[in-house]
């Protein structure tokens, strides 16, 4: 009984790309956990959600610690910009630090609104750390109940 090889070039190598791909993915996914695991907002402070009602955007921001003169919020077109400078005290001399994840330094973000707005009714507020913009929508983009008259 006779045993036959195939010997055309690249038989062997058909899984080549696929071992190559699964590598390269396997490097991705292991700088993303790398990422992961430094802090999903690494890098991005404050955190801020956004939110849509019938007749107003709402913007939230994390800024414990700071005042409220020590924030500056500007709206230029659908561009909400937050601006601030977070201060933390140094330790006392002397004194070995463990940890610290919390940072320091001046910051800002900048949001995009989806639609135009109300420039004239923006009204923010902060108490207890969080910062709240609300920017309503113009007249014309808010909801109009209309009256149905029934005839008989």
């Amino acid at each position: 009984m006779a045993i036959y090889g195939f010997s055309s070039p690249g038989w062997g190598d058909s899984w080549q790309p696929f071992d190559e791909l699964r590598r390269e993915l396997g490097a991705l996914m292991d700088d993303w956990g790398a990422r992961a695991s430094r802090g999903a907002r690494a890098g991005v402070f404050p955190p801020v959600n956004l939110y849509e009602t019938e007749r107003e955007y709402v913007l939230t921001a994390e800024v414990p610690g700071l005042r409220g003169e020590d924030l500056d919020v500007t709206l230029d077109g659908q561009r909400l910009t937050l601006r601030g400078e977070r201060r933390i005290d140094a330790p006392a001399e002397n004194v070995s630090v463990h940890r610290r994840e919390r940072q320091a330094g001046v910051f800002h973000r900048t949001v995009a609104l989806p639609e135009n707005v109300d420039r004239e009714k923006v009204e923010a507020t902060y108490r207890h750390g969080v910062l709240v913009v609300r920017i309503p929508k113009p007249a014309a983009q808010q909801p109009r109940r209309i009256a149905i008259r029934a005839s008989e």
